[in-house]
Protein backbone atom coordinates (compact mmCIF):
# COMPACT_ATOMS: atom_id res chain seq x y z
CA UNK A 1 0.00 0.00 0.00
CA UNK A 2 1.69 3.78 -0.89
CA UNK A 3 1.14 6.35 0.97
CA UNK A 4 0.86 9.62 -1.50
CA UNK A 5 1.42 13.17 0.38
CA UNK A 6 -1.51 15.11 1.22
CA UNK A 7 -1.89 18.54 2.32
CA UNK A 8 -0.82 18.80 5.69
CA UNK A 9 -4.01 19.05 7.65
CA UNK A 10 -3.67 17.78 10.96
CA UNK A 11 -1.05 18.24 13.61
CA UNK A 12 0.57 14.72 15.00
CA UNK A 13 2.26 14.00 18.56
CA UNK A 14 4.10 11.31 18.39
CA UNK A 15 5.19 10.43 22.06
CA UNK A 16 6.44 6.83 21.79
CA UNK A 17 10.29 6.12 21.87
CA UNK A 18 12.15 5.13 19.13
CA UNK A 19 9.26 4.88 16.66
CA UNK A 20 10.25 2.44 13.32
CA UNK A 21 11.25 4.52 10.01
CA UNK A 22 8.71 2.76 8.15
CA UNK A 23 5.82 4.24 10.67
CA UNK A 24 7.44 7.84 9.99
CA UNK A 25 7.31 7.22 6.63
CA UNK A 26 3.34 6.70 6.92
CA UNK A 27 2.37 9.05 9.58
CA UNK A 28 4.49 11.69 8.25
CA UNK A 29 2.03 11.57 5.17
CA UNK A 30 -0.95 12.78 7.32
CA UNK A 31 -0.09 16.09 8.29
CA UNK A 32 2.67 17.70 10.66
CA UNK A 33 4.19 15.62 12.90
CA UNK A 34 6.21 16.93 16.49
CA UNK A 35 7.95 13.50 18.03
CA UNK A 36 8.41 14.59 21.91
CA UNK A 37 9.05 12.36 24.84
CA UNK A 38 6.65 13.94 27.81
CA UNK A 39 5.83 13.76 31.21
CA UNK A 40 2.37 13.67 32.54
CA UNK A 41 2.46 17.20 33.31
CA UNK A 42 3.82 18.23 29.88
CA UNK A 43 1.29 16.19 28.14
CA UNK A 44 -1.62 18.13 29.92
CA UNK A 45 0.10 21.55 29.08
CA UNK A 46 0.67 20.90 25.48
CA UNK A 47 -2.32 18.52 24.10
CA UNK A 48 -4.56 21.32 23.51
CA UNK A 49 -3.24 22.32 19.77
CA UNK A 50 -3.07 18.44 17.98
CA UNK A 51 -5.77 16.83 16.29
CA UNK A 52 -3.73 13.35 16.60
CA UNK A 53 -1.68 11.29 19.20
CA UNK A 54 0.22 8.22 19.23
CA UNK A 55 0.54 6.88 22.92
CA UNK A 56 2.02 3.99 24.90
CA UNK A 57 1.67 3.42 28.32
CA UNK A 58 3.00 5.62 30.31
CA UNK A 59 0.91 8.26 29.14
CA UNK A 60 -2.34 8.75 30.62
CA UNK A 61 -5.17 10.24 28.70
CA UNK A 62 -7.91 10.60 31.40
CA UNK A 63 -10.45 12.88 31.82
CA UNK A 64 -8.19 15.90 32.48
CA UNK A 65 -6.23 15.46 29.85
CA UNK A 66 -9.26 14.99 27.44
CA UNK A 67 -10.70 18.50 28.67
CA UNK A 68 -7.59 20.07 27.45
CA UNK A 69 -7.84 18.46 24.27
CA UNK A 70 -9.73 20.85 22.34
CA UNK A 71 -8.62 19.81 18.84
CA UNK A 72 -8.02 16.08 19.42
CA UNK A 73 -9.84 13.97 16.88
CA UNK A 74 -8.05 10.48 17.44
CA UNK A 75 -5.98 8.52 19.32
CA UNK A 76 -3.71 6.12 18.62
CA UNK A 77 -2.13 3.07 20.67
CA UNK A 78 -0.47 0.09 19.52
CA UNK A 79 -1.89 -1.68 22.58
CA UNK A 80 -5.00 -4.10 22.98
CA UNK A 81 -5.01 -2.58 26.74
CA UNK A 82 -6.70 0.57 26.87
CA UNK A 83 -7.04 1.32 31.00
CA UNK A 84 -4.31 4.38 30.12
CA UNK A 85 -7.13 6.19 28.51
CA UNK A 86 -10.75 6.81 29.33
CA UNK A 87 -11.92 5.47 26.02
CA UNK A 88 -16.10 6.22 27.36
CA UNK A 89 -15.09 10.15 28.10
CA UNK A 90 -13.34 9.99 24.22
CA UNK A 91 -16.39 8.70 22.90
CA UNK A 92 -18.64 11.11 24.21
CA UNK A 93 -16.19 14.17 23.41
CA UNK A 94 -16.45 12.90 19.76
CA UNK A 95 -13.04 11.48 19.78
CA UNK A 96 -11.72 8.16 18.03
CA UNK A 97 -9.34 5.67 19.66
CA UNK A 98 -7.34 3.47 17.09
CA UNK A 99 -5.64 0.46 18.86
CA UNK A 100 -5.12 -3.17 18.37
CA UNK A 101 -7.84 -4.36 20.58
CA UNK A 102 -9.95 -6.56 18.29
CA UNK A 103 -7.57 -6.93 15.32
CA UNK A 104 -7.14 -10.88 16.03
CA UNK A 105 -5.65 -11.93 12.53
CA UNK A 106 -2.63 -9.43 13.07
CA UNK A 107 -2.06 -10.00 17.11
CA UNK A 108 -1.75 -13.70 16.81
CA UNK A 109 2.11 -12.84 15.09
CA UNK A 110 2.61 -11.34 18.13
CA UNK A 111 4.16 -13.77 20.37
CA UNK A 112 6.37 -11.86 22.96
CA UNK A 113 4.18 -11.54 26.22
CA UNK A 114 3.25 -15.23 26.04
CA UNK A 115 6.86 -15.85 25.49
CA UNK A 116 7.30 -13.52 28.69
CA UNK A 117 4.75 -15.43 30.63
CA UNK A 118 6.13 -18.55 30.22
CA UNK A 119 9.78 -17.18 31.02
CA UNK A 120 8.29 -15.95 34.26
CA UNK A 121 7.38 -19.77 35.00
CA UNK A 122 10.30 -21.68 34.43
CA UNK A 123 12.06 -18.49 36.32
CA UNK A 124 9.62 -18.97 39.19
CA UNK A 125 9.85 -23.03 39.19
CA UNK A 126 13.62 -22.88 38.71
CA UNK A 127 14.62 -20.09 40.69
CA UNK A 128 17.04 -19.17 37.92
CA UNK A 129 16.97 -14.91 38.73
CA UNK A 130 18.58 -15.45 42.08
CA UNK A 131 20.63 -18.61 41.09
CA UNK A 132 21.86 -15.81 38.22
CA UNK A 133 22.68 -13.32 41.71
CA UNK A 134 24.54 -16.19 43.98
CA UNK A 135 26.99 -16.79 40.82
CA UNK A 136 27.42 -12.95 40.37
CA UNK A 137 28.23 -13.13 44.12
CA UNK A 138 31.38 -15.26 44.05
CA UNK A 139 29.07 -18.47 45.08
CA UNK A 140 28.50 -21.63 42.92
CA UNK A 141 26.11 -23.95 45.03
CA UNK A 142 23.71 -25.54 43.10
CA UNK A 143 22.28 -27.58 46.24
CA UNK A 144 21.08 -23.55 47.21
CA UNK A 145 18.39 -23.58 43.91
CA UNK A 146 16.50 -26.69 44.30
CA UNK A 147 13.80 -25.82 41.94
CA UNK A 148 10.25 -27.97 40.31
CA UNK A 149 9.99 -30.02 36.83
CA UNK A 150 7.20 -27.88 35.02
CA UNK A 151 6.68 -31.80 32.98
CA UNK A 152 3.17 -32.73 34.80
CA UNK A 153 2.76 -30.17 36.19
CA UNK A 154 -0.98 -29.15 35.79
CA UNK A 155 -1.13 -25.28 34.16
CA UNK A 156 -4.33 -23.62 34.48
CA UNK A 157 -5.19 -21.13 31.85
CA UNK A 158 -7.36 -17.87 32.68
CA UNK A 159 -8.57 -16.76 29.02
CA UNK A 160 -7.82 -19.17 26.47
CA UNK A 161 -7.84 -16.36 23.76
CA UNK A 162 -4.76 -15.37 21.42
CA UNK A 163 -1.96 -15.40 24.61
CA UNK A 164 -3.49 -17.63 26.83
CA UNK A 165 -4.06 -20.21 23.38
CA UNK A 166 0.12 -19.66 23.38
CA UNK A 167 0.63 -19.95 26.42
CA UNK A 168 -1.23 -23.41 26.64
CA UNK A 169 0.89 -25.02 23.49
CA UNK A 170 3.94 -23.75 25.22
CA UNK A 171 2.25 -26.00 29.02
CA UNK A 172 1.93 -28.85 26.25
CA UNK A 173 5.79 -28.59 24.41
CA UNK A 174 7.00 -28.67 28.27
CA UNK A 175 4.39 -31.97 28.72
CA UNK A 176 1.74 -30.28 31.24
CA UNK A 177 -1.55 -31.33 31.38
CA UNK A 178 -3.53 -27.74 30.26
CA UNK A 179 -6.96 -26.65 31.38
CA UNK A 180 -9.10 -23.56 30.91
CA UNK A 181 -11.11 -21.34 32.13
CA UNK A 182 -13.09 -18.93 29.58
CA UNK A 183 -16.87 -18.29 29.14
CA UNK A 184 -16.34 -17.06 25.52
CA UNK A 185 -14.28 -20.06 24.40
CA UNK A 186 -14.46 -23.83 23.81
CA UNK A 187 -11.90 -25.89 22.51
CA UNK A 188 -11.12 -29.91 21.64
CA UNK A 189 -7.44 -29.59 22.99
CA UNK A 190 -7.30 -28.50 26.87
CA UNK A 191 -10.14 -29.16 29.54
CA UNK A 192 -12.67 -26.49 30.11
CA UNK A 193 -13.30 -25.85 33.67
CA UNK A 194 -14.67 -23.66 36.39
CA UNK A 195 -12.55 -20.79 38.00
CA UNK A 196 -13.02 -22.75 41.34
CA UNK A 197 -11.52 -25.71 40.06
CA UNK A 198 -8.68 -23.84 38.08
CA UNK A 199 -7.41 -22.55 41.78
CA UNK A 200 -7.47 -25.28 43.42
CA UNK A 201 -6.45 -27.62 40.63
CA UNK A 202 -3.35 -25.90 39.18
CA UNK A 203 -0.03 -25.88 40.27
CA UNK A 204 0.80 -22.76 37.88
CA UNK A 205 -1.98 -20.16 36.69
CA UNK A 206 -1.19 -17.75 33.84
CA UNK A 207 -3.73 -14.84 33.39
CA UNK A 208 -4.69 -13.66 30.14
CA UNK A 209 -7.75 -11.60 30.11
CA UNK A 210 -8.52 -7.55 29.66
CA UNK A 211 -9.07 -5.84 32.43
CA UNK A 212 -13.21 -5.39 32.87
CA UNK A 213 -15.07 -4.48 35.94
CA UNK A 214 -15.64 -8.27 36.02
CA UNK A 215 -11.93 -8.72 35.88
CA UNK A 216 -10.96 -6.25 38.42
CA UNK A 217 -9.55 -7.98 41.89
CA UNK A 218 -10.45 -11.16 40.28
CA UNK A 219 -7.86 -12.96 41.95
CA UNK A 220 -8.73 -11.44 45.36
CA UNK A 221 -8.46 -12.53 49.16
CA UNK A 222 -11.16 -15.59 48.59
CA UNK A 223 -9.35 -16.77 45.44
CA UNK A 224 -5.81 -16.57 46.44
CA UNK A 225 -6.75 -18.90 49.60
CA UNK A 226 -8.34 -21.87 47.33
CA UNK A 227 -5.06 -21.99 45.68
CA UNK A 228 -2.53 -24.72 46.61
CA UNK A 229 0.66 -23.83 48.59
CA UNK A 230 2.69 -24.95 45.53
CA UNK A 231 1.16 -23.19 43.25
CA UNK A 232 2.79 -19.88 40.90
CA UNK A 233 0.81 -17.05 39.48
CA UNK A 234 1.50 -15.27 36.40
CA UNK A 235 0.30 -11.91 35.42
CA UNK A 236 1.02 -10.36 32.13
CA UNK A 237 -2.40 -8.79 31.66
CA UNK A 238 -3.10 -5.79 33.79
CA UNK A 239 -1.80 -5.28 37.72
CA UNK A 240 -5.56 -4.20 39.05
CA UNK A 241 -6.85 -7.94 38.19
CA UNK A 242 -4.69 -9.12 41.33
CA UNK A 243 -5.76 -7.68 44.66
CA UNK A 244 -2.09 -6.51 45.70
CA UNK A 245 -2.67 -6.17 49.02
CA UNK A 246 -4.06 -9.92 49.22
CA UNK A 247 -1.04 -10.92 47.39
CA UNK A 248 1.32 -9.92 49.32
CA UNK A 249 -0.34 -11.27 52.51
CA UNK A 250 -0.54 -14.67 50.75
CA UNK A 251 2.89 -14.72 49.49
CA UNK A 252 4.40 -13.40 53.10
CA UNK A 253 2.28 -16.31 54.54
CA UNK A 254 3.35 -18.88 51.91
CA UNK A 255 -0.59 -19.27 50.67
CA UNK A 256 1.12 -19.61 47.26
CA UNK A 257 4.65 -20.54 45.88
CA UNK A 258 5.09 -17.07 43.58
CA UNK A 259 4.35 -14.23 41.88
CA UNK A 260 5.41 -13.42 38.14
CA UNK A 261 4.41 -10.21 36.90
CA UNK A 262 5.31 -7.21 34.41
CA UNK A 263 2.58 -5.32 35.38
CA UNK A 264 1.56 -3.59 38.88
CA UNK A 265 -2.05 -1.89 39.90
CA UNK A 266 -0.65 1.18 40.67
CA UNK A 267 1.61 1.54 37.04
CA UNK A 268 -0.41 3.92 35.77
CA UNK A 269 0.60 6.22 38.55
CA UNK A 270 4.50 6.00 38.38
CA UNK A 271 5.88 9.79 37.71
CA UNK A 272 7.32 8.84 33.99
CA UNK A 273 10.13 6.27 34.45
CA UNK A 274 10.66 6.32 38.36
CA UNK A 275 8.42 5.03 41.42
CA UNK A 276 9.53 4.78 44.99
CA UNK A 277 8.55 2.30 47.98
CA UNK A 278 6.07 0.19 46.01
CA UNK A 279 4.77 -3.08 48.31
CA UNK A 280 5.42 -5.85 46.10
CA UNK A 281 8.29 -4.63 44.80
CA UNK A 282 9.92 -4.07 48.63
CA UNK A 283 9.00 -7.72 48.73
CA UNK A 284 10.66 -9.14 45.96
CA UNK A 285 14.32 -7.39 47.23
CA UNK A 286 14.71 -9.40 49.68
CA UNK A 287 12.49 -12.96 48.80
CA UNK A 288 13.20 -15.18 46.20
CA UNK A 289 9.25 -15.71 45.55
CA UNK A 290 7.77 -12.69 43.01
CA UNK A 291 9.68 -10.98 39.94
CA UNK A 292 8.62 -7.86 38.74
CA UNK A 293 9.21 -7.02 35.71
CA UNK A 294 8.64 -3.19 33.98
CA UNK A 295 5.79 -3.79 31.54
CA UNK A 296 8.00 -5.33 28.78
CA UNK A 297 5.87 -8.04 27.61
CA UNK A 298 5.42 -6.93 24.04
CA UNK A 299 8.53 -4.35 24.12
CA UNK A 300 10.96 -7.00 21.60
CA UNK A 301 12.16 -5.71 18.76
CA UNK A 302 9.80 -7.75 16.31
CA UNK A 303 6.68 -6.80 18.18
CA UNK A 304 7.57 -3.02 18.59
CA UNK A 305 8.24 -2.35 14.39
CA UNK A 306 5.16 -4.74 13.93
CA UNK A 307 2.62 -2.98 16.30
CA UNK A 308 3.49 0.30 15.44
CA UNK A 309 3.77 0.39 11.46
CA UNK A 310 -0.04 -1.88 12.14
CA UNK A 311 -1.21 1.18 13.92
CA UNK A 312 0.58 3.89 11.33
CA UNK A 313 -1.13 2.17 8.27
CA UNK A 314 -4.62 1.60 10.85
CA UNK A 315 -4.50 5.45 10.89
CA UNK A 316 -3.79 6.40 7.48
CA UNK A 317 -7.23 4.14 6.83
CA UNK A 318 -9.25 5.24 9.25
CA UNK A 319 -8.11 8.95 8.16
CA UNK A 320 -9.22 8.26 4.91
CA UNK A 321 -11.82 6.44 5.26
CA UNK A 322 -13.29 9.51 8.10
CA UNK A 323 -12.53 12.34 5.24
Amino acid sequence: MSYEKKDMTYKILNTITEYPTKARAIIETLGSVEYKQLTQDELLECISKFDIIFVQLGLNLHKDVLDRAKNLKVIATSTTGLDHIDVVYAKEKGIAVVSLRGEDAFLRTITGTAELAFGMLIDLARRSPWAFDSVKSGVWDRDLFRGHNLSYMTLGIVGLGRLGSLMAQYGKAFNMNVIFVDPNVDSSLYKKVSFDEILRASDAISIHVHLKEDTENMFDAKALEKMKPSTYLINTSRGKIVNEDALLEAIQKKKIAGYGTDVLAGELDFDGTTFSSYPLVEHAKNHENVIVLPHIGGMTVESRIATDVFIAKKMAAYLASSV
